[in-house]
């Protein structure tokens, strides 16, 4: 295997964690999200997320057995850095992140910082990237993180000037 594919096979491997730990804080949010209409957003996120883990899968399991990167029919174009945490590390940040007294925008305000941190990681990796289904898959991602702070945003402001989540 080359420098370049375990280099891959590195940041596709961290950005795997990534995606785990984002699923997981969507679905504690949507557990500790009292209005259906957030609890909805937030598990959607959360499906969001699987979908992100099982493309990066896909792209290990092809460099791992030495078949390069895969053009998926599902991912646009993305870009990424690898060495910035997104979401909170470990079970304990986790907690903290949200906590039980954590008011709904407490969670949007800590989704829409590791929306944008994640959006940033995606497009430096996007860029890196010479092969062409290497920035496709991170600019995918990337697009998806665009979505996904755009959504939060929308529902912050609306729970926070109007009181109420987005349908």
């Amino acid at each position: 295997m080359t420098v370049e594919s375990n280099a891959a096979l590195s940041a596709l491997k961290q950005a795997l964690e990534l995606e785990q730990k984002g699923y997981e804080f969507y679905q504690q949010a949507a557990k500790r999200t009292a209005d259906p209409k957030g609890a909805t957003m937030f598990r959607s996120l959360a499906d969001d997320e699987a979908t992100h883990r099982r493309v990066i899968q896909r792209q290990i399991d092809a460099l791992t057995k030495g078949q390069g990167w895969l053009r998926l029919t599902e991912v646009g174009d993305v870009k990424a850095d690898l060495h910035t945490l997104l979401f909170p590390a470990g079970k304990l940040e986790l907690e903290k992140a949200i906590r039980p007294d954590a008011s709904d925008l407490d969670a949007l305000l800590f989704a829409l910082k590791i929306e944008n941190d994640s959006f940033d990681l995606y497009a430096t990796q996007a860029k890196a990237n010479q092969d062409p289904n290497a920035r496709r898959t991170f600019e995918f991602l990337t697009d998806a993180e665009r979505s996904h702070f755009n959504l939060l945003m929308l529902n912050y402001e609306s729970l926070s000037s109007l009181g109420g989540w987005v349908d």
